[in-house]
């Protein structure tokens, strides 16, 4: 069952203990190889158009021909999902909701973005910009994306382009960032 389904099926709430629960799934599911510390092949990265300038508006607000820093459009998350289907990220977090709306009236950290209208969006949890490979573990059961090879070099694993993690607790400092510690 998709995270939507389990949503929709509660009649649109959810209970904070599934919530964790589908967002800590998202550690189980493979990431493609793109380019970041010890990967010998630069060509391999297709996130490689978070780089180029033209591909900004696409994502960012502009006021005039002004960027605005730490703004983005509504929507952005379609280019995300020009690559990654929804089938294919499994159960994860719900997009396109308020936080601050709702029974919890969440607040959500400053360095967590929401979109224009304040949405939770892919850019919430991932951040784009930053390396696909670290030599830190995301989470304790993590297999290094390049285990060594070539020869000499440090095994790097992938970082899921998550705006937090921690190589023994995971993906759940982000998540008790907005739903708290469980």
């Amino acid at each position: 069952m998709k995270g939507r389904e389990v949503v929709k099926e509660m009649g649109g709430r959810t209970n904070g203990k599934l919530l964790l629960a589908l967002v800590l799934s998202l550690s189980l599911f493979p990431v493609f190889p793109a380019n970041g510390e010890g990967l010998s092949d630069p060509s391999a990265d297709p996130h490689s158009h978070f780089q180029h300038p033209a591909s900004c508006p696409r994502c960012h607000s502009y006021r005039g021909s002004e960027r605005e820093p730490g703004r983005f459009l509504p929507g952005t998350d379609t280019f995300c999902l020009d690559c990654h289907s929804l089938e294919g990220l499994g159960i994860t977090h719900p997009r396109a909701i308020r936080p601050a709306d709702g029974q919890r009236r969440m607040r959500v950290p400053t360095d967590l973005p929401l979109d224009s209208e304040g949405k939770i969006f892919c850019l919430t949890c991932h951040k784009a910009h930053g390396p696909f490979l670290s030599s830190t573990r995301a989470f304790a059961s993590q297999k290094a994306a390049n285990p060594g090879t070539p020869a000499g070099t440090k095994p790097a694993y992938r970082t899921y382009f998550a705006r937090r993690s921690d190589p023994v607790r995971g993906f759940v400092l982000l998540c008790e960032e907005c739903h708290g510690k469980r």
